[in-house]
């Protein structure tokens, strides 16, 4: 497996031992516990949303917080947590990636790898924030 997906992949994974095994970010990084071959691409676009995720996580859980209405924080599973996590990074921080892909995939690697109706919560969550958060601000003049 290559490409994106599979970097998106490796992301829910590391920040899902980062979160569960409290392992350190630059051990989760070296990558040794991925059993597939990995290119440099996607092992570059997998430390960006791990590293980026880690980085912001104190707003990229806040924005969970607000957006998951009815649901507490600590309810929420680490899959579906780490998804989200990965995901907002992308909508806040990754302009090279459309809105539309960041949510696509977000709701398949949901459906794959977490509960059966959790992709629901998930794009309810990611279309909030991507309504409310950044379609809403004022966008700069250059």
């Amino acid at each position: 497996m290559v490409g994106r997906r599979f970097g998106r992949v490796i992301a829910l994974a590391g920040l899902y031992q980062i979160e569960m095994a409290r392992l350190p970010l630059e051990n989760v990084l070296k990558f040794d516990w991925v059993d597939d071959e990995i290119n440099d691409e996607t092992k570059e676009f997998a430390t960006d949303l791990i590293k980026g995720s880690v980085d912001h996580i104190d707003q990229i859980d806040k924005l969970i917080n607000k957006y998951s209405k009815n649901w507490s924080f600590d309810r929420i599973s680490t899959i579906d947590k780490s998804i989200l996590r990965f995901s907002i990074y992308s909508l806040l921080y990754r302009t090279d990636i459309p809105h539309k892909v960041v949510i696509d995939e977000a709701i398949e690697i949901s459906k794959k790898y977490s509960t059966e109706k959790a992709y629901q919560f998930i794009n309810g969550v990611l279309d909030g924030i991507k309504n409310n958060e950044i379609e809403k601000k004022p966008k700069k003049n250059h």
